[in-house]
């Protein structure tokens, strides 16, 4: 084969054009996440260079459901990031940076996709800094990953014990999103309030304020309780009349539903007078005691006035993920 040939063949070969895939990426995103770190700093290297940390690394990953990438794929770019970021908060750390892997059978999702991410980058201020991108995809996919920091303590929700108190800790300021089980209290918030909110969390861990956490996930307030209880191993009662909830908003959703900032504490009650006074002044917030860690068996209860009744009853783990 000729000089010519091999290099027309070798321009044609499917393995060198799929790398076109990433130019869409490029586009959208700051090729210099970190500037002090000089050329190897620079996206576009086999992996990201990241600046040193002193504190202990968290990692955590998302994959989004595959109905909302297809049906609103900004929104699942700007939430495949920011349910990562809570993830690290509730944990007590800092994100450092953030990856995508994205698969779609063409440029116009993935560029949605890619607009919602970068959106909550820049709003959060924190970097994406490399992925995966695949236009050759029979179906649309998401999966978002974030490495983060707990430069104090770190927030496990192995942590909670019988004693504590549970509280919870959400953004009143928001809205149901379209037709979703999402209280979108995120999109329309200005950078600043996102970044305060996001500190909070390793703020009150530094301060020893709070000692365990949850962020709420799509399992809802009482899902999340389960997860909660499971994995310190200590039953939690759930007093539903002390749930504080926007106006208007119906107990069963509010109850249900997937907040952008929302998070379930472990509060020793020594600590209460702490956090209430830590908290009061921001009006977006509602910070209120809900419920309780108790002794025994681990399970989930509801009550309301004096009535309980069992949600989980802990005889088949929820995630397996349990406290031994």
């Amino acid at each position: 084969m000729s000089l010519v040939s091999l290099a027309e063949e070798l321009r044609r070969q499917s393995g060198l054009l799929a790398k076109r895939d990433i130019r869409p990426a490029a586009s959208v995103f700051n090729h210099v996440p970190f500037p002090h770190l000089g050329k190897p700093g620079r996206l576009g290297d086999d992996a990201a260079l990241l600046p040193a940390q002193s504190g202990q690394l968290l990692m955590a990953c998302e994959g989004m459901h595959p109905a909302l990438v297809v049906e609103d794929p900004w929104f699942a770019g700007w939430s495949g990031v920011l349910v990562n970021l809570s993830d690290i908060a509730a944990m007590g750390g800092r994100p450092l940076a953030v990856v995508n892997s994205v698969w779609t059978a063409g440029p116009d999702s993935l560029q949605r996709l890619l607009e919602g991410m970068s959106s909550a980058c820049d709003r959060f201020a924190v970097p994406m800094v490399g992925g995966h991108s695949n236009q050759q995809s029979p179906y649309e996919a998401l999966s978002v990953a974030v490495l983060g920091v707990a430069e104090g303590p770190v927030l496990s929700a192995r942590s909670a014990s019988a004693g504590d108190e549970l509280w919870l800790l959400v953004n009143r300021s928001g809205r149901f999103y379209r037709h979703y089980p999402f209280w979108d209290a995120a999109t329309a918030a200005s950078p600043g309030l996102l970044r305060s909110h996001l500190s909070l969390l390793p703020a009150l861990a530094a301060d020893g304020i709070v000692h365990a956490a949850k962020d709420i996930s799509m399992g809802g307030l009482c899902g999340t309780a389960v997860m909660f209880a499971e994995s310190c191993g200590s039953p939690i009662t759930l007093e539903l009349d002390a749930i504080e909830r926007p106006d208007q908003v119906d107990e069963q959703a509010w109850l249900r539903c997937f907040p952008s900032f929302g998070y379930l504490l472990a509060v020793r009650p020594s600590m209460t007078g702490r956090l209430q006074r830590m908290l009061q002044g921001d009006p977006h917030l509602i910070c209120c005691r809900i419920g309780s860690f108790g002794s025994g068996p681990c399970r989930v209860a509801l009550q309301r006035e004096g009535d309980q009744e069992l949600l989980w009853d802990g005889s088949e783990g929820l995630t397996g993920f349990g406290c031994d």
